[in-house]
């Protein structure tokens, strides 16, 4: 499974399609699964990693009403997309509308996924953790990182 990292400037078009960058076309295959992200955002998945994904969600208790709420929505959310020929994938108005996208978007990659992003938002979002990077470095620290 490939590792995505970077973030890269792009802008959805007046159809809803985002031409996702040129570095990871080659690491998403032909169909991804976009859902819901965290922090407003969307998460885009390649068929191999939201497998894996998958497969950890399978072992969630549904009787834990966390848990089938978690489900409920991320998987409530996630819609297949096909990559046409140009690196696009056409988004949802639904999907949109959740992460506020209209124009300009950042696409970030984050270790099995990329993310999708507004673009004032992820600016924000990001200064606010470099900001605040001795802190979350010593927070995963924690974490055996």
């Amino acid at each position: 499974m490939d590792m995505f990292m970077g973030s890269y400037d792009h802008r959805i078009d007046n159809k809803g399609r985002l031409v996702m960058p040129a570095k990871f076309r080659s690491q998403i295959g032909d169909t991804v699964v976009c859902t819901v992200g965290l922090d407003n955002c969307l998460a885009v998945y390649p068929m191999d990693a939201w497998s894996v994904y998958l497969q950890k969600l399978q072992s969630l208790p549904f009787t834990k009403g966390q848990a089938r709420q978690f489900m409920r929505t991320l998987l409530g959310a996630a819609e297949e997309l096909p990559v046409d020929g140009q690196g696009r994938i056409l988004l949802s108005v639904k999907l949109r509308k959740y992460a506020q996208l209209s124009d300009a978007v950042v696409v970030n990659g984050v270790n099995d996924h990329l993310e999708i992003w507004n673009s004032e938002k992820w600016s924000a979002s990001n200064d606010e953790m470099l900001e605040n990077f001795t802190s979350l470095a010593e927070g995963v620290s924690d974490l055996g990182v």
